[in-house]
């Protein structure tokens, strides 16, 4: 004959089996930090990224006779020439080696002192008019020595403007 003696065992294994799972699952639980998507490492490997698309620009490419030659950002700020910028910066900016290219997009602001009233003045250089969630901001000091008919408003002598380039994935 099979006896009740053994059952009572049996129920009391599975109910510390389980009181420990819930215990062991309450803890790691507890102790686990999870950040949804970990977006801040990749919002500042793209500030890295506009910050040294922006260094190489303004680094002077050739060698001359004149002891400041002007970097392809400081020609393209005092020409007014949104488009080769955006170009550029777009080329630069999308250069991946041998991985596929990525989709970055971008809009550019300069700070200049307006001539009348010495006030500083917004002046849009190309990109996109509107920008996405998770943008980052990289601005470069630039040196030009006049500016150009197209920055309008902007006093027309030497001076050190703010270009601010906003960056994104699209």
């Amino acid at each position: 004959m099979v006896k009740d003696a053994g059952q009572l065992y049996t129920i009391e294994g599975i109910a510390a089996s389980v009181l420990i799972l819930t215990s062991a699952y309450l803890m790691l639980s507890a102790t686990t930090v999870f950040t949804p998507g970990e977006t801040h490492i990749y919002d500042m490997q793209l500030e890295q990224l506009g910050n040294d698309v922006l260094a190489v620009m303004d680094t002077a490419e050739t060698w001359s006779s004149d002891p400041y030659p002007k970097s392809e950002l400081e020609i393209y700020v005092e020409n007014g020439d949104e488009t080769g910028f955006g170009e550029r910066f777009l080329y630069l900016a999308n250069s991946t080696g041998t991985s596929p290219e990525d989709n970055l997009d971008y809009k550019a602001t300069i700070f200049a002192r307006e001539k009348a009233t010495n006030e500083l003045i917004p002046i849009h250089f190309g990109g996109s008019e509107y920008y996405r969630e998770n943008a980052v901001v990289v601005t470069r000091w630039v040196n030009v020595d006049n500016t150009s008919p197209n920055l309008a408003g902007a006093d027309p002598r030497q001076q050190t403007v703010l270009l601010e380039v906003v960056l994104w994935r699209v």
